[in-house]
Parts: C-alpha cells; structure tokens; sequence
C-alpha cells in the first residue's frame, strides 16, 4: 500500500519540462498517467504543456492539476489556460526587461572602464610631460651654465 501510494504521488515528475517538447508529445506522455479530457486535447493543447513547463508549480501541484482536468468545465479550463499564458507571457517580459537591463549595465561598467583607462593614460602622459619638462629644464640650466662660464 506505502508503495502504491508512494507511486501514485510523483507521477507528474515522471515527465520532465522540455520547452523543445511540442504539446502533443506532452500529452502522449501525460496520457499514460492521467485521464486527459477530449476538450482539452482537442480545444487546449497547449494547457497540458503549459502545466509542465511553468515555473511556479511544483510537483504537488502539477498532480493536482492533472488529477483535477477531467472534472473541469471547459469555462474553468479556459480560465486556467489563461492564467498560465499569462504567467509565461509576464515572465517572459521580466526575462527580457533583465537582460535588456544586464544589456544596459554591462555597457555603463565597460563605458566606465574605458572612462577609467582614459584617465589613467592622461595622468601618465602628464606625468611623462613633467618629467620632460623636469630633464628639459635641467639641461637648459647646464647650458646656460656652460655658456656663462665661456
């Protein structure tokens, strides 16, 4: 009985999210260990891809699901179909909106090393300057000297 029990609890971890899975492979693959409705094969294909794949389910809750879908009204189905799209649609949107932003940061940080490198090859150009202008005025004293001493 542990053992029956202990089986029929992990059996949607017995498919693994792939988004390279189409639906109807996620399907198949639920179909072997849940009932899924006509409707939502024929009018949701997606929804069984959609429970698989989305980030914040877990486990548990993915069994609730797929026990629950055969005595969902097509209303009730539809409304968690949508609820899905739309997580996915929002998440997608937060992944861009991160990279765009990463995009952003990344170009700043490189924008202020290339501001910090500037700096320091002008600061070692004056500094060559300073000791020039220093060996410059050097030799300018030594030849005045060697001129006032003609």
């Amino acid at each position: 009985m542990a053992d029956e029990q202990s089986t029929q609890q992990g059996k949607s971890s017995q498919i693994k999210a792939d988004p390279a899975k189409t639906n109807e492979q996620y399907i198949a693959e639920a179909e072997k260990l849940y009932i899924i409705p006509k409707l939502v094969r024929e009018v949701f294909p997606d929804l069984v891809k959609l429970i698989f794949e989305t980030e914040s389910m877990d486990a548990d809750e993915r069994e609730y699901w797929l026990q629950i879908l055969p005595i969902m009204t097509e209303d009730q189905i539809k409304k968690f179909r949508d609820i899905l799209v739309n997580e996915k649609e929002q998440l997608n949107k937060l992944d861009k909106d991160y990279e765009s932003e990463m995009s952003k940061l990344e170009k700043t940080h490189t924008s202020a090393l290339n501001e910090e490198e500037i700096q320091k090859k002008r600061a070692e150009l004056k500094a060559r300057e300073s000791a020039n202008e220093a060996v410059e005025q050097k030799q300018e004293e030594d030849l005045i000297k060697n001129l006032q001493n003609l």
